[in-house]
């Protein structure tokens, strides 16, 4: 169950969010408003999902700021507008195959752009900070071991690189963020493979195998039998709220780091488009079967993720497994495609939610 302690937490609390207008963004500052959270977001909104997403969330009561997080002065003037409760850093490039194509956007943006948020909150200290980097931190050493948060970081791609330098970066400003007396609390969390509606981010296996699906298309598969750490947007969500707010009372030390995945470490590819096959056809539909697709250069094949600390340093589990998660996603895209707003399709999947737990029992 979600934390009951959240619900009064949040209300009147002041959260800057970069990267708002992304897909995991768009869903924690929706969860935010509703518990009555004072929200600012600072995004670039450089192509139209963000552009719309940064568009809809102005209608929930989040203050925009467009900014381009590899911009000190952009990002030392939002962190100053106010003294923030709490700093989510989402912003970043998200894309394996984009690092390949442009290593160098890539790097500015993943490593230029943390370090330009925890030097600005040197000077502009929050209460609490959490930077979100990936599993595509660690060195790929070719088992099927889950990774743990004290394995080798490295990379075999410009985005892995990326992320475990963010990491490096986040250790090496450990010293000016102590765990003691009024400075800011900080922690770092590597997502697992974060998977719901209105993910529009391109070569992506739900968003792809959902865009199939509608069109009436054969989905594209590059492995069936790869695994990764999949979990749901809301499931994530509750985890940093439950993070944030346990940084801000001391019960999680700050400068830690920790893994955010579903219980099981991962689960095959070909069990994530099946499932979602299986929603697509319980709605009505008739989905072709899928065909092969050439595999991204430096992808691993298993990817699992060990996410054991943070389950037990929050008290949290996750609440949708593969199924639910696929029941989920068609749900909100059979929503949209049946004329509703995606805004509202979120806030819907975002009340439900609430209704199911405690979390929102008191806000």
């Amino acid at each position: 169950m979600v934390d009951g302690s959240l619900s009064g937490h949040w209300r009147g609390r002041s959260v800057l969010v970069t990267g708002h207008s992304g897909f995991v963004g768009s869903w924690v500052c929706v969860l935010l408003t509703r518990l009555g959270a004072e929200v600012t977001g600072f995004s670039l909104n450089e192509d139209e999902p963000t552009r719309e997403r940064g568009r809809w969330l102005g209608s929930f009561g989040v203050s925009q700021i467009v900014g381009d997080v590899r911009d000190y002065q952009a990002v030392e003037q939002a962190m100053g507008a106010r003294r923030f409760d709490a700093v989510l850093h989402l912003a970043a490039q998200p894309l394996v195959h984009v690092g390949i194509s442009d290593p160098r956007g890539t790097l500015e943006s993943n490593v230029g752009g943390t370090i330009n948020v925890l030097d600005a909150a040197r000077r502009y200290p929050p209460l609490v900070l959490v930077l979100v980097t990936s599993d595509k931190c660690y060195r790929n050493y070719g088992g099927e071991r889950p990774y743990k948060e004290g394995d080798e970081l490295g990379g075999g791609c410009p985005y892995s690189v990326s992320k475990a330098v963010a990491e490096q970066v986040f250790e090496a400003y450990g010293r000016y963020f102590p765990n003691s007396g009024e400075g800011t609390r900080v922690a770092s969390v590597r997502f697992g493979n974060v998977v719901g509606g209105g993910d529009h981010g391109s070569r992506r296996l739900v968003t792809d195998y959902v865009a199939a699906l509608s069109a009436g298309e054969h989905p594209r598969l590059r492995d069936p039998s790869a695994v990764r750490p999949w979990q749901h947007v809301l499931d994530v969500c509750e985890g940093l709220l439950r993070l944030l707010t346990r940084l801000a009372d001391g019960r999680v030390p700050s400068g830690r780091s920790l893994n955010f995945a579903p219980p099981d470490g991962g689960a095959p590819v070909g069990r994530m488009a099946e499932a979602l096959a299986s929603a697509w056809r319980a709605g009505g539909g008739t989905p072709l079967a899928p065909v092969g697709q050439e595999a991204i250069s430096g992808e691993e094949r298993v990817l699992r993720l060990d996410g054991s600390t943070a389950r037990r340093a929050l008290e949290w589990r996750h609440r949708f497994d593969v199924e639910e998660m696929a029941v989920s996603i068609v749900s909100w895209h059979r929503d949209v495609f049946s004329g509703s707003a995606p805004e509202m399709a979120t806030s819907r999947q975002v009340e439900e939610f609430l209704a199911q737990s405690t979390i929102g029992a008191h806000s």
